[in-house]
């Protein structure tokens, strides 16, 4: 038989489960909790494979189109800011409010324009659509899969190229802009990320930034959303003047990095202060045309810059190119009176010659020297951060010769969850750009973080990137690292975490982990692997400790049948040779999953049933009246909201309106005046018509008249009809 796999879709013969040609195996999980499970279907043709990246706006899986029986790649429009997704789950759940209007606004935006791109099937350098709709609450875009590399991966490994090998992949970009220009699609994100070289030597431009723009636009969080040194001035401002010109900065800059090995410095500071240095006083072997060309698309100012892909082009194979003079913005000089230019002429000259007798001595100065006014020796003019990833940040913190720390985060509207907010001292003062700092100054970078809380994960005892990466999809950004030499754990393996695990903290508290440097010594030799399945965490640790032996916490898993803590699998198995210093991966489990109740309160009754049945509870529905909870609404619910276990059972109380009065024909009271047991339903409102009642198992009291025959209660009122789905509800949130 042949098998399909999931990590390459290409056939093999035999069940393995592992591809021969890829490695796959066929049992890998999705690679993260909100991605699809791999061999999952949509539109009933296509099959979702692995992941081959992800990011803020969306998830790329490999896929096979059976139909057409071939490979393609298959993108999913996935905000995180605006929408999640359950494990184990297909459908996209939107966040409520504004957020609601973003997400559709970015999904409407990148069907149009996957309709647009489809339109270049013929266009050499743009990826081909072949199919997108809409499904699972979201959209997807069915493409050409690529198989190469990018021109990121390619400068990582190289460093830099000669201007004879990355002209012709600059070129190949400008023939797929001049297309899409043509019909006013504009890219917005151009950069080496989103350039990629075919394994067949074709160029691909990729990514077009139409989520970007519409979510750029709606969101107040994500004012800007652009790659340091390759975006133009234009794109840090709201509603700035972009257009073709806008790509032709991004390309030129991703050129002069593809040359040079050097990022463009970013074009806001640019602006203040243009320290762009031509590629030939860097030592590149340029032709002075091509660099006059490259300068000229580098322009900060737009009314500078080249303004078409067509004209960047024309100048690239151009032997004469003269080199573009940056405009000085004016100011009111222009209107003074001849005779204050020329009193002003004078005055500056007098103030020049000054000057000059003053820095040679000449003469005294009659003022005091203005502290910091100089450049003092052994510092740097701080830069402004602001804004930046932490990594950049970093980097160019080291650069300058300074030191970097996270000092906590801190909330924010305007910029990006885990991105720069403020650069401050180690007393928490703020440094302001401009500021001289001695070298090796201390720098604590100020983190914006989103708002609300989360329990801390389990990490201890898995790597150090995986421990990371378990962190951010948590939500907990700002990280620590100290070094642990004592613990017993091979080196880069996270040994603690503070605050502890399990702690439920706001997102923006400080993460602090204890990483093992590796200077245990576990000996030489060939050890058995201890059998620790069943066992807890730390009597694991200490078998393995005694086989000299290490562990690793590959995974964490819900498991109802293994209490929480209990390791359930092993590898090596238990009895089998290692030869010591050897890693025992080891999975733990967590215990019964905990799912998030909400509140249910008033909503109609198939919702509320729905939302419930969504998140993995059982849910009984009862009835009753109530004179003022509209009737189909729900009056109550037996959970609180908060964390229970999946499957635990909850009812729902579902209103039947007001009870209908029950006519009565002379009912007198009985011994004891008006004295009688009333039946309130829920919310303590009065039952309808105060009818009495007896308690039940006992007769009715006494009275002194013939007791008289009532009207036996009407029937209950037909089944509620379904909500009307254009309804808002609180289940907005997550729907």
């Amino acid at each position: 038989m042949k098998t399909l796999c999931l990590g390459c879709m290409k056939e093999y013969e035999g069940d393995y489960n592992v591809c021969p040609h890829c490695g796959y195996e066929q049992s890998s999980p999705a690679k993260e909790a909100y991605h699809i499970a791999p061999g999952v279907t949509i539109r009933g043709r296509y099959i979702i494979g692995r992941v081959l990246g992800f990011g803020g706006f969306g998830i790329t899986y490999i896929g096979f189109d059976t139909t057409l029986q071939h490979r393609v790649a298959i993108k999913e429009y996935f905000p995180s800011e605006f929408a999640t997704r359950m494990p184990h789950e297909t459908q996209v759940r939107i966040y409520a409010g504004e957020k609601k209007e973003q997400f559709v606004a970015g999904m409407k935006k990148t069907l149009d324009e996957a309709k647009r791109l489809a339109e270049f099937h013929q266009v050499p350098g743009i990826t081909q659509i072949y199919d997108f709709f809409e499904e699972n609450n979201t959209a997807y875009i069915v493409m050409e899969l690529l198989e190469g590399d990018t021109l990121k991966a390619r400068l990582k490994k190289v460093g830099k190229m000669p201007v004879e090998e990355a002209l012709p992949i600059i070129l190949a970009v400008i023939a797929a802009l001049k297309e899409v220009h043509a019909k006013d699609i504009i890219h917005r994100d151009i950069s080496p990320d989103n350039i990629y070289l075919l394994e067949n030597g074709q160029v691909k431009l990729l990514d077009f930034g139409a989520a970007r723009q519409v979510t750029t636009t709606h969101s107040k969080s994500l004012t800007v959303i652009l790659k340091l040194g390759y975006a133009p001035v234009e794109q840090y401002q709201s509603g700035g003047n972009q257009g073709p010109w806008t790509d032709v900065y991004s390309l030129a800059a991703t050129f002069y990095k593809m040359i040079t090995g050097i990022r463009p410095p970013e074009s806001p500071e640019r602006r203040v202060k243009d320290t762009l240095k031509e590629p030939s006083k860097l030592g590149v072997a340029i032709e002075k045309n091509i660099e006059n060309a490259l300068m000229n698309a580098l322009q900060v100012r737009i009314m500078d810059r080249t303004k078409s892909a067509e004209e960047f082009e024309k100048a690239l194979s151009s032997q004469h190119v003269k080199r573009t003079t940056a405009t000085v913005e004016k100011n009111d000089m222009g209107q003074w009176p001849l005779w204050l230019k020329a009193l002003c002429g004078a005055a500056g000259a007098a103030v020049l010659v000054f000057g000059i007798l003053l820095m040679t001595g000449v003469i005294d100065s009659p003022l005091p020297k203005l502290p910091g006014f100089e450049k003092r020796e052994n510092t740097v003019w701080m830069p402004s951060l602001v804004n930046m990833s932490q990594s950049d940040a970093r980097e160019r913190l080291e650069s300058m010769g300074l030191v970097c720390e996270i000092g906590g985060t801190q909330a924010s509207e305007t910029i990006m969850e885990g991105y720069v907010l403020g650069q401050v001292d180690e007393q928490d003062n703020e440094i302001m750009p401009g500021t001289q700092v001695e070298n090796g100054t201390r720098i604590r970078l100020v983190i914006s973080s989103g708002s609300g809380r989360t329990a801390v994960p389990d990490v201890v005892w898995m790597t150090e990137e995986n421990a990371v990466a378990l962190l951010k999809e948590q939500g907990l950004i700002a990280v620590n690292t100290e070094t642990d030499d004592e613990s017993w754990a091979p080196s880069g393996m996270v040994t603690g975490i503070s605050p502890d695990r399990d702690t439920e903290i706001e997102l923006d508290e400080l993460i602090t982990l204890r990483i093992a440097s590796g200077n245990q010594n576990p000996g030489s030799g060939e050890t058995q692997v201890p059998d620790i399945t069943g066992s807890l965490e730390q009597e694991g640790l200490e078998k393995a400790k005694a086989a000299g032996l290490f562990l690793e916490k590959e995974g964490l898993e819900y498991n109802r049948e293994v209490p929480k803590g209990q390791i359930f699998a092993q590898s090596p198995a238990g009895g089998s040779k290692e030869n010591k210093g050897g890693i025992i991966k080891i999975k733990i489990s967590l215990g019964a999953k905990q799912v998030q109740v909400m509140s249910v309160l008033n909503q109609e009754r198939e919702e509320a049933v729905s939302n419930l049945e969504q998140i993995g509870l059982v849910v009984t529905v009862q009835e009753e009246y109530h004179d003022s909870v509209e009737e189909g609404r729900v009056i109550s619910q037996s959970v609180e909201p908060g964390l229970v276990d999946e499957g635990t059972e909850l009812t729902i109380t579902v209103s039947l309106g007001r009870e209908p009065e029950r006519p009565t024909q002379g009912r007198n009271t009985g011994a004891g005046g008006n004295q009688q047991n009333e039946r309130r339903p829920a919310g303590n409102a009065p039952a309808a018509g105060g009818s009495q009642s007896a308690p039940a198992g006992q007769n009715p009291p006494p009275v002194n008249n013939p007791p008289v025959q009532e009207t036996p209660a009407p029937p209950p009122p037909a089944p509620t009809p379904a909500p009307d789905p254009g309804r808002d509800s609180d289940f907005d949130r997550l729907q």
